[in-house]
């Protein structure tokens, strides 16, 4: 046979043999020939098909035109080669129709890929978006008629309910229910990202590049309320003011808080000189002094007149000196006498009295507005850049850049404070800890850090950020410590773990939160049965919270041993038959791995089954950044961490935190720092009452000032 040696030569081979095809099939129709049913009505060509089946049907076509050329045919060869022809075209068809169903199959299956594509890519977002923690909270409690369905059939599959068939509510874990989340690292304005000082922007008159212009010297206060408190020298108060003569007054104001906004508050302190006239020799130790002038009631003054009043004559104490909450209806002022500070003559001709001492110097915030901010922040989650806001609209507005640099330089003072509870809290039989992230502001994008949690009933809940979280890292926070920690399985706390360390107690709480996630995913009667046998551990702790350690661990050998030897041996069995990555295999591990942890809650009964304190405490930190998204350095970091602690603790115990900052942003800097730990909100009640007691801590009601006839009702 004839090979085409090009692919144009092969095209018109073809060519010209199908044009004889069709005049061999038109001479047998006219002839009579039953094969004319090779063509269909309004063919002109033959169907198309593979190269190769063209070829072959075009050899075939031209084997028999060489034939006939050559003489060699007979009248039967033109019907046999036709047959042969129709065969081939039935096979090109048969194998149309089967490219044809393939062809489809394979658009189906196009189809089909392009949605897996798109719900996998819809996975991974979902597995990075639980990752990274952004998914808003989903409840993990789960109805028990729901897990009794799910183990119909199963004549002694639940251990819960032969302790229990009453009970219809679920005792779901207590923890875990808010958002733990790192955010991405947000953008915020230059003033909130660190401590930029008060400015204001001008434009150039010649329309060139703005001008940053900032202000200088002390600001005008002119629209907040303003009380002037008038404050005499000890000399005057004790010898009485006939013996001096006034001579003039020196102003200092600061701008403190109220109920309902800021007030100037300016302290007024008169000069006095001794009159000639007056007798050399003091008066008495015993003898009363003489009368001081009396200032006008307040609300005998006229409205453009601004309120002054005398320090001596409204300074007091309440009623109840072990007061938790405050008794002081529209703020206070609180003021501390030094256990160095003594009522002598200073010799000088000029008699003034001292200003009261500062948290920081110079500063023009009280500590009643310090002790506002730093609550609202730490507390309340209220960004700085929001209180700017605010304190716009009460008619004074503080500049989020100062408001920065105050919690740094106050951080300080917490920091005393808090260092001590934390050494005091490792002395403690045992203590549960957490951790979380936090994002700091770098130069080019955020990094972070982390904040570790140490919560010690009893004692205190304390905050400390270090800039990494690994095994030297925990060592330096809490090795020596050999007492029970509470804390997770995770691998950079095995560091603390071993003979002559401290004893780990695991956290029952994350254990059911694999076997929640395996039930959801579709494990079911397996998942319902380790759900059904925590959920009764958390029924028995219920049930003997307000006993004591000694009865506590009575109840839990007597009741929780039995179902955690059960459910124990149920994971060794399932362990055999759950196949490997799935869902419920992840639970049976971490239960595997975690059971000398887990089962340490049964030799002591202080120890709890959870670390829910720890994950409860952190939600301070995790709802904060979600408003004020970062910390300015890793030193700003320590130092609120420091007065978050405080601020976490007075609520541990009751504490007013905001009065208590106030208190101990008046006497921290000048009390003793070898009994700083007198300072602590576990310690603050009985060192207030010996404080009033001798004298040297007083409060100014500010409802006695303005007139205010307000009173906190009886409860």
């Amino acid at each position: 046979m004839f090979a085409p040696r090009s692919h144009f030569q092969q095209r018109i081979l073809i060519k010209n043999s199908q044009k004889c095809l069709r005049k061999v099939l038109a001479r047998s129709q006219r002839r009579g020939h039953p094969w004319r049913a090779l063509t269909r009505p309004g063919e002109t060509e033959l169907p198309q098909a593979a190269e190769t089946e063209r070829l072959d049907g075009t050899a075939l076509v031209l084997g028999y035109l060489q034939a006939r050329g050559q003489g060699q045919g007979s009248p039967a060869d033109p019907a046999s080669v036709v047959d042969a022809l129709l065969r081939r075209v039935q096979e090109l068809e048969a194998k149309l129709a089967e490219l044809s169903t393939a062809e489809q199959q394979a658009q189906e299956l196009a189809r089909s890929v392009e949605s897996l594509k798109a719900y996998n890519q819809q996975l991974q977002e979902t597995i990075r978006t639980l990752e990274i923690g952004f998914r808003r909270h989903v409840s993990e409690q789960i109805s028990p008629d729901q897990l009794r369905l799910s183990l119909a059939g199963e004549p002694d599959a639940c251990p819960a309910q032969a302790s229990s068939q009453a009970e219809t509510h679920s005792a779901s874990p207590e923890a875990d229910r808010s958002d733990g989340s790192i955010p991405p690292p947000g953008l915020a304005s230059p003033a909130e990202r660190g401590g930029t000082a008060e400015s204001c922007s001008s434009s150039d008159p010649g329309g060139g590049k703005r001008v940053q212009r900032h202000e200088h010297g002390r600001r005008r206060i002119g629209v907040i309320p303003r009380v002037i408190i008038e404050t005499l020298p000890p000399e005057v108060l004790l010898q009485g003011s006939e013996r001096f003569e006034r001579v003039g007054v020196e102003d200092s104001s600061v701008i403190g808080h109220r109920r309902g906004g800021p007030v100037e508050i300016v302290w007024r302190r008169p000069k006095y000189v001794a009159k000639a006239e007056a007798p050399a020799a003091s008066r008495g130790a015993g003898e009363e002094p003489a009368s001081l002038p009396a200032a006008e009631p307040a609300f005998k003054r006229e409205l453009d007149e601004p309120l002054v009043v005398r320090e001596h004559e409204l300074l007091g104490i309440p009623a109840d000196t072990g007061f938790k909450q405050s008794p002081f209806v529209d703020g206070v002022l609180v003021r501390y006498t030094p256990e160095s500070d003594a009522a002598e003559d200073s010799g000088g001709p000029v008699k003034i009295a001292s200003l009261p001492e500062r948290p920081i110097a110079r500063c023009l915030a009280d500590p009643s507005l310090l002790a506002h901010l730093f609550v609202h922040k730490l507390d309340y989650h209220m960004p700085y850049y929001r209180q700017e806001v605010e304190s716009e609209r009460h008619g004074f507005r503080i500049g989020r850049g100062n408001m920065t640099r105050w919690q740094y330089d106050c951080g300080g003072i917490a920091m005393r404070i808090a260092d001590a509870i934390w050494s005091d809290a490792l002395s403690r039989s045992w203590f549960a800890m957490d951790a979380t992230g936090t994002a700091i502001r770098a130069k080019d994008k955020h990094r972070y850090g982390h904040v570790f949690v140490l919560v010690a009933p009893g004692d205190g809940v304390l905050f400390r950020y270090t800039p990494t979280y690994d095994g030297p890292t925990v060592a330096k926070l809490f090795g020596g410590y050999q007492g029970t920690l509470v804390a997770d399985a995770s691998a950079n706390h095995n560091v603390l773990f071993g003979p002559g360390k401290a004893r780990e107690a695991g956290c029952w709480s994350h254990a059911r939160r694999r076997f929640f996630k395996a039930f959801k995913a579709g494990a079911g009667k397996d998942a319902a049965f380790a759900l059904q046998a925590i959920q009764a551990l958390f029924r028995v702790e219920e049930e003997c919270a307000p006993c004591s350690p000694d009865e506590r661990l009575e109840i839990r050998q007597r009741e929780s041993a039995p179902l955690i030897e059960k459910l124990f041996a149920w994971v060794e069995a399932q362990r055999q038959v759950v196949p490997e990555h799935s869902p419920l295999r992840e639970g049976l591990v971490y239960l595997h791995n975690q059971r000398e942890a887990l089962c340490e809650f049964l030799s002591n009964g202080e120890v709890p089954i959870h670390n829910n304190a720890s994950e409860r405490a952190l939600r301070r930190v995790v709802k904060g950044r979600r408003n004020w998204l970062f910390h300015g350095s890793d030193e700003h970091a320590v130092r609120a961490c420091a007065v978050t602690s405080l601020i976490a603790t007075c609520q541990m115990h009751g504490l007013d935190p905001e009065l208590y900052l106030q208190e101990i942003l008046t006497v921290a800097p000048s009390y003793p720092l070898s009994r700083i730990l007198d300072l602590s909100p576990k310690n603050w009640v009985a060192t207030r009452q010996r404080l009033i007691a001798e004298g040297r801590l007083k409060y100014l009601d500010l409802a006695r000032i303005s007139g205010s006839r307000l009173v906190f009702r009886d409860r």
